[in-house]
């Protein structure tokens, strides 16, 4: 346990003093994040009611310089990755607008649907890969929209899209035509049906096909229109073989030719934005922990652990969160500050307001957030070990996660 002039410090004070130190950034919705440019994606595309911080009218203002507005979400695209990417980010690196912070968790889920809705995850609910739910009693892997311990259907099991997800997307509100374009594996997906205002996504097969339907979107349009892509390559590539990987690499390049190409061909004719959910931090044998069967933890809880790999929620049997407590940090202590659920609201850490009902009850009773690059998976779980194979991870509160790009051409 770390000590300040000889007395032990709390975990609270141990996140206090990393975010002082650097070693964490903290989520500061005066520091222009994720959600502001979420809100002024909205405000450009015609959404009325939101409330702009001066960062996001800022970027809004950009946003509405020409008649349509093409936004890349480029997943995992880490500001590092450009800033020490060399010569195959060269069109990344000359359109590089402003940094912005990551929503935390650093997942993206719980960035997805910041972006979508336009709200704190506080708010929205979505509180991590894996988010809880009372009506099943457990954690919800909420992108393939199924339970975590079984891989069975959420629709199956009575789970609404609207149960799920609180708030509603800000698609259906802009006034402009929108065109939502994912990989085609995913585009009638419960999630992209969310996104996109209740219909299925737009799908695309290869990058290339996805860069060319934007292309025409825009240029055959009939009015001001909106146009989102969403590419998953270069986070797919980090997570597999680590975020400087070859094959990492060659999928920044990638994203660095899909940007050129559309500054390119919209110039004159669209303003382009890109930017990311998250970055990645990659991950040492060493720093991939297990709560395992027997290490009197799994007993003490009510439910599996939400969340993701490095931010974990707990929900602990009545009467034993003391127990639970002193136990985690005799295992885990070195490697992940347990929280409260109060103290993350009294700390604002998922955003600028109070924790919802909902959200609160979706946390449960602690959160644990990793000190560095440590990982923390639940062994009995379904997914558990598969998950801890990865080379790379996200969610928590290291500047490689949490520092990104907005990049903008006109």
């Amino acid at each position: 346990m770390e000590v300040i002039g000889g007395t032990p410090m709390s975990d609270v004070e141990a996140l206090l003093a990393a975010f002082e130190s650097g070693e964490l950034l903290r989520p500061d919705p005066d520091v222009p994040n994720f959600l502001d440019l979420s809100r002024a994606v909205g405000a450009a595309c015609g959404v009325r009611g939101l409330t702009l911080s001066g960062s996001a009218q800022a970027i809004a203002e950009r946003l509405e310089e020409r008649e349509h507005t093409v936004f890349v979400l480029a997943d995992g695209l880490g500001l590092d990755m450009i800033e020490q990417g060399g010569d195959g980010v060269d069109a990344l690196r000359a359109h590089l607008a402003m940094e912005l912070r990551a929503i935390f968790p650093a997942s993206t889920v719980v960035a997805l649907t910041t972006l979508m809705t336009g709200e704190w995850p506080a708010r929205h609910a979505v509180t991590g890969w894996w988010t809880h739910l009372e009506a099943i009693g457990g954690p919800a892997t909420v992108l393939p929209h199924v339970r975590r311990r079984d891989d069975r259907s959420l629709s199956e099991l009575g789970v609404r899209p609207e149960d799920l997800f609180p708030l509603p997307a800000l698609t259906p509100r802009m006034t402009r035509d929108t065109l939502v374009l994912v990989p085609q594996a995913i585009a009638g997906s419960v999630y992209s049906r969310y996104g996109a205002g209740g219909e299925p996504a737009t799908g695309y097969e290869t990058l290339a096909e996805g860069v060319q339907r934007t292309i025409e979107a825009v240029l055959g349009a009939d009015g001001p229109c909106f146009v989102y892509l969403y590419i998953p390559h270069l986070d797919q590539a980090a997570h597999e073989f680590g975020p400087w990987s070859a094959e990492a690499t060659q999928a920044l390049h990638g994203v660095n030719q899909v940007f050129g190409a559309l500054a390119q061909a919209l110039r004159g004719q669209a303003v382009l934005a890109l930017s990311a959910d998250h970055g990645h931090l990659g991950v040492s044998d060493d720093e991939v922990l297990l709560i395992r069967e027997d290490d009197g933890l799994p007993e003490l809880l009510a439910a599996e652990p939400a969340g993701d790999s490095r931010v974990l929620h707990f929900h602990v049997r009545p009467g034993a969160h003391e127990a639970f407590a002193t136990r985690f940090r005799e295992l885990f202590g070195d490697a992940f500050l347990l929280l409260t659920t109060q103290e993350v609201d009294e700390l604002r850490l998922l955003g600028a307001e109070p924790l919802s009902e909902l959200t609160a009850a979706r946390l449960g009773d602690f959160v644990a957030i990793s000190r560095g690059a440590q990982v923390l998976g639940y062994h009995p779980a379904n997914g558990a070990r598969e998950l801890l194979r990865h080379a790379s991870h996200h969610s928590g509160l290291r500047p490689e996660e949490l520092r990104i790009p907005l990049l903008l051409a006109s």
